[in-house]
């Protein structure tokens, strides 16, 4: 079997396939990719996979076992992901009422929300149907008296999870698919069915509650130089166990931008420093078998204390084959043990591959094990500094349309940083893990023994603080198009291996020239000019590299101009709206939300990284209330964290000036940035876009605030918008001569209030498109009945943020 995993053996002359699993995963994944696609396009696409396969490996190797392997894998990817999306269409299809759940209990996982009891082998009953699944998980307020390995059977209410409110949000259906999961269960009662559980299972998960509540005990109420550990049982936690219930979201925020939030995660790099610091130790005395035998269990056992994550687990594997090789006496391929760890956590959940830790972890193990021995090969150097640099900033290369795709901003000095981070981790894991120990003999030795993990922690957070104050410190690039990060890798790919077949054939020519000399007996050149001709080829080489690698970046980081488009944000209750001017000019009209309580940090914000906008040219509000303006506060009051700048503030020119908008202006010179103020008649230019102020004037006076309110007039050549923020009928009447006749989209005031879009002012404008700018199952029952009648007759297209999420208008 071993020899299977990786093999190059030769068969009458005939060289069988290398790296078989390789080629395994790769028809596994056409599989999967197949199946996502309708029937009548997947069947041609499996015929045309087969054809192709069988061309390939039968005139290159003509190895009929290998492409019978190959077909029937692509053939089990296929049927696997079909089996999966049938059942998770079964799950979406039940309605969110009372279901009843029975599975094994194989995690329990305590979280700020509650307890999380992870069954397997589940089935989901309604009273209608019963639906079977893999997984599911039980979220309840009150601790269970439940064990790992109990069979229960849950009373309680299926939740779905919701899909992103707008693009470049929080995903809750994606990242629990990618996860295996479905949806959740809230449940009303448990009841044991079988109480047999799994003493390793639950002694392990013991063990890392006991572990969880000595390092809050640790890490509190320290004083002098000790109060460094202070609340740093958190990280600490997120590191070694994989528990992030503790873990600051400033911290995590503050990680992630600076680019070393793989720390906050059980790495491969903890479990190969773990696993093989014990199996070497174990060497000096024993045989190979029994340190095998010692390590491989320790290795799972912290694997499912620390709840298997998709990392834990590909490095596990890895750590396991490259054990078990050494036993064998066998050389450990490493492309064949990620190849065979993705296999792995394939067939156990086919969606896995839209899981961006994933993604980040076969791609930094991949970028260290494929492509930093090409440029270590091409760069031909010794020197350490370099080799150093040129290891983080191929793992960066290689992570960047990664990093793009999940997060649509890049950390500018990641690469630099991860220098220092990387190798003092080590010292992190000794530290806090020897520290834990110690502190069950000696409780205070154990403080002193956690003391420099710690350290080296407080470090981190002084260079990542000292790397976010400037303004250049991560770089919004939006979300690339599949269709770029495919053209980066295959350039990349290029690149590389057309650097390397220089470096080759200077290699050949160096040794060629040497031999002729030696066989002729010539004149041996001079060391000088010799070492001058080979540091030549170096520099251009090394040039090459460089230059190549920096302009393939721009693939990542160019952000082109997608012209004119208008979406309004789902804020919840309240209104966001952006305006992508055709020459690139971007506006926000307000901003804000009473529904969303970090309006900006969870809806706006990571909507307008992922559309590659890292800084607004104008900020328009339209009156202060609080569901429109929380959201500009928020940007306004934060720091650089979330990368947004505002250029100018455009206020109404209005003679009533409330404390808020006093503030809002007063932050804006904090922030120095220009405040403009607008009134009716003025118009901002945005290339073909015009966008005129219809409503107020200066001398205006109203007894409601909303009526305050700016409207605005977007015009181009394709589409007239019409924003008219919180207006009642009154002001609707009072612009209704200054406005135009049939628009394309009317932005409907006052979130579908009764008291606007009166009948009269609806029939002038006449849209083709109404937008609601609402929350869902908001008190203020908007939009009104009488609104949504009245839009209904006037005819035209109906869209609410509430139902359809964030609308986009081009």
């Amino acid at each position: 079997m071993w020899i299977w995993l990786n093999r190059k053996i030769n068969k009458k002359g005939v060289t069988v396939i290398k790296r078989p699993v390789f080629w395994i995963l790769l028809a596994f994944v056409l599989g999967e990719v197949i199946a996502v696609f309708d029937l009548n396009i997947a069947v041609p696409c499996i015929v045309l996979a087969i054809i192709v396969i069988r061309k390939i490996i039968i005139k290159a190797y003509e190895d009929m076992g290998a492409f019978v392997v190959i077909f029937f894998t692509l053939i089990t990817g296929f049927m696997l992901m079909s089996n999966e999306i049938t059942t998770r269409n079964h799950i979406y299809d039940l309605k969110e009422n009372t279901v009843i759940v029975q599975g094994k209990i194989y995690k329990i996982e305590n979280t700020a929300f509650g307890t999380n009891i992870y069954l397997k082998g589940v089935e989901v009953e309604n009273g209608e149907k019963s639906v079977s699944v893999k997984r599911i998980f039980v979220n309840t307020e009150k601790i269970p008296n439940v064990k790992i390995g109990n069979i229960i059977k849950v009373r309680g209410k299926l939740r779905q999870f919701e899909e992103a409110a707008n693009k470049g949000n929080f995903d809750s259906r994606k990242y629990y698919l990618s996860l295996g999961f479905y949806g959740k269960i809230e449940a009303g009662t448990i009841e044991v069915i079988n109480s047999d559980y799994s003493g390793i299972r639950q002694g392990l998960y013991e063990l890392r509650m006991e572990i969880i509540e000595r390092l809050e005990k640790l890490c509190s109420d320290n004083n002098g130089i000790f109060s460094i550990i202070n609340n740093k049982n958190g990280i600490i936690g997120a590191i070694i166990l994989g528990d992030k219930t503790d873990l600051d979201s400033d911290i995590k925020e503050l990680y992630s931008v600076s680019g070393i939030a793989h720390i906050l995660a059980i790495s491969g790099l903890h479990i190969s420093f773990i696993g093989m610091a014990i199996y070497r130790l174990l060497r000096r005395r024993f045989r190979f078998l029994f340190s095998a035998a010692v390590s491989i269990p320790v290795v799972l056992s912290f694997g499912i204390m620390s709840g298997f994550g998709i990392s834990t687990i590909r490095a596990i594997i890895m750590f396991i084959l490259k054990i078990i090789g050494e036993v064998l006496g066998r050389k450990y391929d490493a492309i064949t043990a990620i190849s065979l760890a993705g296999l792995v956590l394939l067939v156990q959940n086919p969606f896995v591959v839209c899981n961006s830790g994933f993604q980040m972890s076969f791609g930094a193990i991949i970028a260290i094990v494929l492509i930093l021995p090409i440029v270590e090969e091409i760069l031909n150097t010794d020197n350490k500094i370099i080799k150093v640099i040129s290891a983080n900033f191929t793992i960066s290369l290689v992570m960047n349309p990664i990093l793009a795709w999940n997060y649509y901003e890049l950390p500018t000095f990641s690469f630099l940083l991860n220098i220092v981070v990387v190798p003092l981790m080590s010292v992190v894991i000794v530290s806090s893990i020897v520290g834990i120990f110690c502190s069950c003999i000696m409780f205070g030795f154990g403080k002193v023994v956690i003391f420099p993990g710690c350290g080296i922690l407080e470090l981190y957070t002084f260079l990542c603080n000292i790397i976010n104050k400037s303004s250049v410190a991560s770089i919004v690039v939006g979300q690339p198009k599949v269709t770029i990060i495919i053209v980066y890798y295959a350039i990349l790919l290029v690149v590389l291996f057309g650097l390397k077949n220089i470096r080759t054939k200077y290699t050949r020519a160096e040794k060629e020239r040497n031999i002729i000399k030696k066989e002729t007996g010539l004149v041996l050149e001079k060391k000088a000019k010799k070492e001058r001709r080979i540091k030549g080829q170096n520099v251009k080489l090394r040039l090459a590299c460089i230059v190549g690698f920096l302009l393939l970046n721009c693939l990542i980081y160019y952000i082109p101009n997608p012209g004119f488009y208008i979406t309004f944000i789902n804020v919840g209750q309240g209104d966001g709206i952006l305006i992508h001017g055709d020459n690139g000019t971007k506006v926000m009209v307000d901003g804000g939300s009473t529904s969303e309580k970090q309006v900006a940090k969870n809806c706006i914000v990571p909507y307008l990284k992922a559309e590659g906008i890292g800084t607004i040219d104008y900020s328009i509000i339209t009156h202060t209330d609080k569901d429109h303006i929380s959201g500009i506060l928020e940007i306004l009051e934060n720091n650089n964290s979330n990368r947004i700048r505002i250029k100018n503030l455009v206020m109404p020119d209005i003679n009533m000036k409330d404390d808020t908008y006093n503030e809002l202006i007063e932050k804006a010179k904090l922030k120095k940035i220009n405040v403009l103020y607008i009134k009716k008649g003025d118009t901002l230019s945005l290339g073909k876009t015009k966008i005129k102020c219809i409503y107020p004037e200066t001398t205006t006076t109203a007894s409601d605030k909303n009526d305050y309110c700016t409207v605005l007039s977007v015009k181009n050549k394709t589409s007239k918008i019409l924003l008219t923020g919180d207006i009642s009928k009154e002001i609707e009447e009072k612009i209704k001569d200054d406005i135009e006749e049939n628009y394309t989209v009317l932005k409907v005031a006052h979130h579908g209030s009764n008291y606007s879009s009166s009948e009269k002012f609806l029939k002038k404008v006449n849209p083709k498109y109404s937008i609601i700018s609402v929350g869902k199952n908001n008190s203020y029952g908007h939009p009104g009945n009488e609104t949504m009648e009245r839009l209904r007759k006037q005819g035209g297209v109906i869209y609410r943020t509430d139902e359809k999420g964030g609308i986009t208008i081009r």
